[in-house]
């Protein structure tokens, strides 16, 4: 058993000396006089342009330049370059995002997920299920680590991930071509395409820049049909192979206007369609990491589509910057989900005597509106911020698991045209927040920030619902509305202009939600065994505060960088899902408490000229403080998909060859331990190991293009990246498996001009 007062010292001197220890053996060793500084970068994490070594917040920030020589194609791959980012990715544009351990099953997501200014997190039926906006044309990707609460507001309980895009150049024609061509072992061939052209319309006044880009990625995993009588076998007769491919296409386009220094406005577009062949999941029992097959007797496509509308302006009045983000986001998800398994698992065998197939098509749609208004300036010693902010949120569901057609006269069925399950659902969700955070220099080294946001939410819920497994018709609606303030206090002190050490003190919240369509008959029994007398009609906003500890210092005339943070959380109210397991319903209730505590590290350390090391780590102690009735949940628990060890190391090589020509050779590894999928160690569901990966790039770089050979997956090792359940009934005898892309071997190719 581990001493929790060594782990805390382990932790305290693993966020607060390393620096110290590696300074004193590079000193020791003697530096390269001649390597390049740290490469400088630029965040707007504070809604103002800020040196990242000079923010006191836990932050890392992916630089266009790290993306596009890592490969990364999506947020899962960002996660494994940023300490105590934890991506539960099922699928392609299906991810839960985690940060610091804050996660629990239940209510809208712990992560805020921006796009320059605009929220994309879902709620309502997409909540949990953030999508992958592409990674083109962004000028990095930055991720806060701890509560955002007073900025960013709610859903921003353990941190915000924002991509920052390229915006476009007044002065200057110029642009891309890219392509990719890759094989996947095990499953085919893959390629994708993009084009990007920044035209001036109106030297210095006027500006487009425009982006299109298409990806298709074949397959891995088999489909075989469902053995009549056996549900955990594959039956008799021809297979679908590779069968999850993946289609996703889009584009970027925006307009700068400038008619002067003091205005400009930007009007943007991006739309974005990911097409799924099928689950990227395999069957267990029958399939198996050796033997990736799913059997399903219903194909299973779906279609994830974005379209994002914003107009930024920005102006500046005196000494005073405002800006104004205007979006308007429509996203709609369509999934068709086999369960043959549910029908033949609850009838048989009587009436059902053999597997039937038995497809069930879902529907979910978002449709916001978000207006963010900011002024900010400095004077004299103090920087100030204030804003407004106003979202209304337009949530739509639909459920329909009909009878298939001639079940009835197969069994003898008396359901007529009573469906298995039908429903349809719409939501509503208005939220209003003022904020403001001031920062003073108290003297050129000590810096103090308060921050403060009041915000109210109001939401609205309606379900219709019926069919055999609802034990007929429900008609419930149901409303919430949650207020309250985040504060946020934090101190920095700046030993010398290379080392910067804060202690920050802030909170974080998520609003609660009703809970509408529990059927009461159906689920007596099981309410009562959690102690309900009548089904809830909602529940509660949970909150957290973060405690924090944190330096940034910078060594070796700044060939050196070393970034530590050490956290306690202390979480209430928990928003967990209550699984009632006699009816195959669920609701999500406010149980107990958990906290979280942890370390993170972040090093990047130029060795020479040529050679570029980044090394990340974080540990995390993330747990139930208490019981969770229904949620199966005791005191010392771990937090449900919160690793303990996550860690990173990446080193480039790059060195001039010729004339203008540089030959790079970069190494990405990462590895996680295992995480917990739920409280109940009986479950088939209960937990997923770790897992390490491995990714190798080589490539040349001539001025105006650039080619690389890379293997991703080197190692060709198996992740159980996620273990997605089903949106009708999840089966005690069989799971689904989400796997990692196998080994994929390409090449990269990109033309500047």
């Amino acid at each position: 058993m581990f001493d929790r007062t060594k782990l805390t010292r382990a932790a305290l001197c693993a966020a607060l000396v390393p620096s110290v220890l590696m300074s004193q053996r590079l000193v020791a060793a003697g530096a390269d006089a001649g390597s390049q500084d740290i490469e400088e970068i630029v965040v707007t994490a504070r809604k103002s342009s800020e040196r990242l070594q000079d923010v006191p917040i836990s932050i890392t920030a992916v630089s266009e330049e790290t993306l596009q020589r890592s490969g990364a194609e999506t947020i899962a791959d960002i996660a494994r370059e940023v300490p105590g980012l934890n991506v539960v990715a099922a699928a392609p544009g299906q991810n839960q995002l985690i940060i610091r351990g804050v996660s629990s099953s239940g209510g809208v997501p712990t992560v805020g997920y921006y796009i320059d200014d605009t929220p994309i997190q879902s709620t309502g039926n997409l909540a949990g299920n953030a999508m992958d906006p592409a990674l083109f044309d962004l000028e990095r990707v930055e991720v806060l680590r701890g509560p955002q609460g007073t900025l960013y507001g709610a859903s921003s309980m353990g941190g915000t991930v924002k991509y920052v895009t390229r915006q476009p150049d007044l002065n200057s024609t110029s642009g891309y071509v890219k392509t990719s061509l890759s094989d996947t072992d095990g499953g085919g061939f893959n390629y994708e395409v993009s084009g990007l052209v920044n035209q001036p319309l109106m030297a210095g006044v006027a500006a487009l820049r425009a982006i299109v880009f298409y990806r298709d990625q074949d397959g891995y995993i088999d489909r075989h049909p469902i053995d009549r009588t056996d549900i955990l076998a594959a039956g008799a007769g021809p297979a679908a192979n590779n069968v999850n491919t993946e289609r996703t296409w889009g584009t970027r386009i925006s307009v700068e206007i400038k008619p002067t220094d003091a205005f400009s406005i930007t009007p943007s577009i991006f739309i974005q369609r990911t097409d799924l062949g099928a689950p990227f999941t395999f069957d267990a029992p029958p399939g198996s990491f050796e033997h990736p097959i799913q059997t399903r007797d219903s194909s299973e496509p779906s279609s994830d589509k974005l379209e994002l509308y914003t107009v930024t302006m920005n102006g500046d009045a005196g000494a005073v910057h405002i800006t104004s983000s205007t979006a308007y986001r429509s996203r709609r998800f369509d999934a068709v989900e086999d369960d043959s398994k549910v029908s033949y698992f609850y009838f048989s065998p009587v009436p059902q005597s053999y597997v039937y197939p038995t497809p069930f098509d879902n529907y979910f749609a978002n449709h916001d509106f978000t207006e963010e208004v900011r002024a900010s300036g400095d004077f004299g010693p103090v920087h100030g911020l204030v804003g407004l902010f106003y979202q209304h949120q337009d949530n739509w569901t639909s459920y329909n698991l009909p009878i298939p057609a001639g079940y009835n006269a197969a069994f003898g069925t008396p359901f007529g045209d009573t469906p298995f399950y039908m429903g349809v659902g719409s939501a509503q969700l208005v939220q209003r927040a003022a904020y403001g955070e001031v920062n003073v220099k108290i003297t050129p080294q000590l810096q103090a920030t308060v921050g403060l946001r009041t915000f109210e939410v109001k939401q609205y819920d309606h379900a219709i619902t019926t069919g055999v497994f609802n034990g007929g018709l429900t008609d419930n609606a149901g409303t919430s509305k949650d207020n309250g303030t985040n504060p946020k206090f934090s101190l920095s002190y700046a030993i010398t202009p290379d080392a910067l050490t804060y202690a920050t003190v802030s909170k974080g919240f998520r609003q609660g939600g009703p809970i509408p369509g529990l059927p009461s008959t159906l689920c007596a029994a099981d309410l009562a065994a959690i102690g309900l007398s009548a089904p809830p009609t909602s529940f509660k906003s949970d909150t957290l505060w973060n405690y924090e500890l944190g330096a940034k210092t910078g060594w070796l005339d700044r060939k050196l960088t070393v970034d530590t943070a050490l956290y306690y959380i202390k979480w209430t109210r928990l928003q967990q899902l209550v699984a009632l397991p006699t009816c195959g319903f669920d609701f999500t209730g406010n149980f107990g408490s958990a906290s979280s505590k942890g370390t993170e590290l972040e090093v990047q350390y130029n060795l020479s000229d040529s050679l570029h090391l980044t090394v990340g780590g974080a540990y995390n102690e993330a747990k139930l403080d208490s019981n969770v009735v229904g949620a199966q949940g005791r005191a010392g628990d771990t937090l449900e998909d919160a690793p303990r060890w996550m860690g990173s190391v990446a080193a480039e090589y790059r060195r001039e060859v010729a004339a203008m020509t540089y030959g790079f050779a970069r190494a990405d590894f990462s590895t996680v331990s295992k995480q917990y999928n739920n409280f109940n160690s009986g479950s088939i569901y209960y937990d997923r190991p770790g897992y390490s990966l491995l990714n190798l790039r080589l490539g040349v770089d001539r001025h105006l293009w650039e080619a690389s050979l890379f293997i991703d997956n080197a190692l060709d090792k198996h992740a159980e990246t996620a273990l997605p359940l089903s949106y009708a009934i999840d089966l005690p005898t069989t799971r689904r498996v989400s796997l990692n892309r196998p080994r994929t071997i390409g090449l990269d190719a990109r033309i500047n001009f």
